[in-house]
């Protein structure tokens, strides 16, 4: 490390406040290049913040930040990519819906302006993962992937940038020991290079064996800075908590009780065969090589995609179907990721903590908040949680204060049993050692508890056995007192190779055109089933099959398949405009006076007017949702009812012209297929390319998986958002002007059902409502669904009001099927139809479900 060398990233004076929070206190901080310069602190000490500082996520308040010796502004995340700092964050930031080589791509893709070599992205892909000697595979999907394997693609995709600085926060929270040693010597490599490094984290021996210098924190402040010659662990650990203090386990259980939990075969997506049993008093680990099937197997207690076994509570078989079940039955699961999975981030403490706990406080449907308080603040001041208060948000809180809240959560209630799923995970020496105790408490009042844990010397030293783990069932039990790390790896990797990447496997069977096979099985599924209403309606239709029959119903799609494309933009990103039908109506009615044969505007410029009455709206919600944060929902509900009461001001009633010219040249044929419809076709053909293959269509689908993981990609998901009502509005105008042509008049009411066909035509086409899942085909596909049954049901003489009907129920349908296409959602309905037929079999009493 060159000692001399003038910092590259420095902070001077820097101050952070929330609401409630004094986060940094006039930190003063610097990184040199070719330094490893670790940060450490406990929880809540200011680490995190300084770093989303530096890394442009939060803005200072106070300070400077300084990069080569000059004041710099960092606003963004992009900002900060722009000066070439990266962060690895300890919470996954990646895009559950793009696959590896998109997520580690996204933002700096290799191309041109529009679309994305995609043979380069892979490549590149694989030679960042090399780089840290992972083998993933570039086309995986993150949610195939182990939490060290997602870890991995957070550290190549930092890598894969121009990076001077690179921040990793808790880098080897999930990886095992020859993972972690792995990235040490990718980074030992990035040193030697030049690139400055700032290390977080909470394993002091890790941070000795790797770092230059070492930077301690407390209550937001800087307690001083060590070289790695002076920084022996008791003086780390004393700057840290003001006192020495040593890592130490809490005595065994000299006594236990009775068998509480007893699991006979289990198996879930990942577990297969499972057997164990867990007694009152006693702490058990599910240890192994990362991936074993540990964590499927625990999920699969708490009725989290159990497929098959028996569990057994206190003699009573259960069998958990969900969450509820497990709960009712004395079984609590505090999952390892507590943001995704445990916490509600814009609540308070109180509501965080109390949330399951809220019957036995409810009187007549009142809550007795002096009872919820009491019990939440004695929980908050048995874990010694550092916050001002319980009203305080917990999304403000350090790692370790909301591990706290979890267990808070299920501490002011009881269970006989409590699963624990990396409880120390991300948190410093004193919370563990807290940790520690907690649990060990837990047993000796007799509960069962079951851990864990990728810190295999932690499980070893807090569980009275481990259960070891290898390639999804459980092959060995080790007493703990008698166990070491090798003989734990010994019985994983013997007990069938356990070791090798869990991608691999899935690469088998997952070849180059699998990934395009299941993005358009859904469009694929709804072909089929327009080409069977056809073969159906061409025998019970006789017109059906008729050439003016099929140009008629072009000319109908057409105005439907291009408002579902801007409704789909809006879906995409986990949105939705209910603004369309009446933005169609209102285009109708100005058209009637701007293109009526009385106007004395060109007809370009009428036309110029309808676009501008779409874009007005789709400015008017991207302003309210983007600018002024009102939920989508809520946003475009307004706009509904501005917008179809100005279409009923301009045009009280139908009425008014379009001009023959305009309408003639809107409703132009070739040879019998209407140009509107050939357009709308070409305007798909065209989304789909960009979606598939595209920079905007990378960043669609990553904004609408996650805002959160967007913005760690340094993609401005307002702008987009922004962006995609805009172009909903626009093409709602788009659909207005076809349909004035078509009617060759103005109709306030003329896009009534416009809203609900649009939505139904991209649910029913693939698109999840949640967002960053859908196709352009099949939202295509979609449309000329809704269009070919309402063909069907007018040549049948059915009532016009019956496909009001046929609408909702296919809407209702799609979101049905394409929910079970995940593995929990069929099994949670699986769960729900057992649940059915037992209640139909005989009434459940007792703690216990039948």
């Amino acid at each position: 490390m060159p000692e001399t060398a003038p910092p590259v990233l420095a902070v001077e004076g820097v101050d952070k406040r929330f609401p409630g929070v004094h986060a940094l206190k006039s930190i003063s901080f610097e990184i040199r290049p070719g330094e490893i310069h670790a940060l450490v602190g406990e929880n809540g000490a200011g680490k995190s913040t300084l770093m989303r500082v530096l890394s442009g996520a939060h803005p200072p308040d106070g300070g400077t930040v300084l990069m080569d010796g000059e004041p710099v502004r960092l606003t963004s995340t992009q900002d900060a990519f722009g000066r070439g700092i990266a962060m690895v964050w300890q919470d996954t930031r990646l895009a559950m819906t793009l696959d590896v080589a998109w997520n580690i791509g996204l933002g700096h893709e290799p191309g041109g302006a529009v679309l994305v070599d995609r043979r380069k992205m892979i490549e590149v892909a694989r030679r960042a993962l090399a780089r840290i000697g992972s083998n993933v595979d570039p086309q995986a999907l993150p949610t195939d992937l182990s939490r060290a394997q997602l870890q991995q693609v957070e550290i190549a995709r930092a890598l894969s940038r121009d990076t001077r600085v690179l921040i990793l926060d808790e880098p080897t929270s999930a990886l095992t020991p020859a993972e972690t040693s792995s990235l040490f010597s990718v980074l030992a490599d990035l040193r030697a290079e030049g690139t400055a490094i700032v290390f977080i984290s909470h394993r002091i021996p890790e941070v000795q064996e790797i770092s230059d210098r070492i930077t301690v924190m407390k209550d937001g402040a800087i307690t001083g800075t060590l070289t790695a010659e002076e920084a022996t662990e008791d003086r780390i650990v004393s700057m840290m908590v003001g006192r020495e203090m040593g890592l130490s386990y809490p005595p065994r259980a000299s006594q236990l009780g009775d068998v509480v939990l007893d699991v006979s075969g289990l198996s879930s997506a990942g577990a297969r065969d499972v057997s164990f049993s867990l007694r009152s008093g006693e702490i058990v680990g599910l240890g192994g090589i990362e991936g074993s099937g540990q964590q499927e197997a625990a999920r699969a207690l708490f009725g989290l995609g159990r497929r098959g076994g028996e569990i057994r509570i206190h003699g009573h078989t259960v069998n958990p179907t969900s969450p509820t079940e497990a709960i009712a039955a004395g079984l609590v699961y505090i999952p390892a990721d507590r943001r995704a999975e445990s916490l509600f981030g814009p609540h308070s403490i109180r509501e965080n903590a109390a949330l399951p706990n809220i019957g036995g406080w409810t009187s007549r449907g009142i809550i007795d908040r002096r009872q919820e308080l009491e019990a939440v603040g004695a929980q908050m001041q048995r874990l010694q949680i550092k916050a001002p208060g319980p009203e305080t948000p917990v999304g403000n809180l350090s790692g370790g204060n909301q591990q706290k809240v979890v267990f808070a959560r299920w501490f002011i209630g009881s269970a006989d049993i409590y699963v624990l799923d990396e409880p120390t995970q991300g948190v410093d020496v004193e919370t563990k050692q807290e940790i520690y105790a907690l649990v060990r408490r837990l047993a000796e009042g007799g509960a069962a508890v079951l851990v864990l844990s990728s810190d295999l010397p932690e499980l070893i030293g807090l569980t009275d056995r481990i259960v070891v783990f290898s390639e999804g069932r459980a092959v060995a039990e080790i007493p703990s007192a008698q166990a070491t790390e090798e003989s734990v790896i010994r019985q994983a990797v013997s007990g069938g190779g356990a070791g090798a990447d869990r991608t691999e496997a899935r690469r088998r069977v997952q070849g180059p055109g699998r990934p395009l096979l299941m993005r358009y099985l859904p469009a694929l599924l709804l072909l089929g089933l327009v080409a069977v209403i056809v073969a159906v309606a061409s025998v019970i239709a006789p017109y059906f099959l008729t050439p003016r029959n099929f140009a008629s119903m072009g000319g109908q799609a057409a105005p439907l398949a291009i408002a579902a494309l801007g409704q789909m933009a809006t879906i995409l990103l986990g949105g939705i405009d209910l603004s369309i039908g009446p933005t169609i109506s209102l285009v109708t009615a100005v058209a009637s006076f701007v293109l009526s044969p009385e106007s004395a505007l060109p007809a370009g410029v009428g036309i110029a007017i309808c676009l501008g009455a779409g874009l007005a709206v789709g400015a008017m919600n991207a302003t309210l949702i983007t600018v002024f944060r009102i939920p989508d929902l809520v946003a475009t509900l307004a706009t509904f009812s501005i917008v179809q009461g100005a279409a009923l001001i301009v045009r009280p009633s139908p009425g008014g012209r379009v001009s023959p010219e305009v309408a003639s040249a809107i409703n132009e044929r070739v040879m019998m297929v209407p140009l509107a419809f050939a357009l709308a076709i070409a305007a798909y053909v065209a989304v789909e390319i960009l979606l598939l293959r595209g920079r905007l269509g990378a960043r669609f689908y990553a904004a609408g998986a996650s805002d959160e993981s967007a913005r760690a990609a340094g993609i401005r998901s307002g702008r987009l958002r922004a962006g995609a009502y805009l172009f909903s509005g626009l093409m709602a105008a788009v659909a207005g002007l076809m349909i004035a042509a078509r009617i060759g008049s103005g109709d306030p009411q003329a896009g009534t059902t416009f809203t609900l066909a649009t939505v139904t035509a991209v649910v029913v086409g693939g698109t999840s409502v949640f967002g960053g899942v859908g196709t352009a085909v099949g939202t295509l596909i979609g449309a000329l669904l809704i269009i070919l049954m309402q063909n069907v049901l007018n040549q049948l003489y059915v009532s016009a009001y019956w496909q009001y009907v046929w609408t909702g129920v296919l809407t209702l349908a799609a979101v049905g099927f394409h929910g079970l296409r995940s593995p929990d959602r069929r099994a949670a309905m699986a769960g729900a139809a057992r649940r059915l037929i037992r209640f139909n079999r005989s009434k459940p009493s007792g703690r216990y479900p039948p």
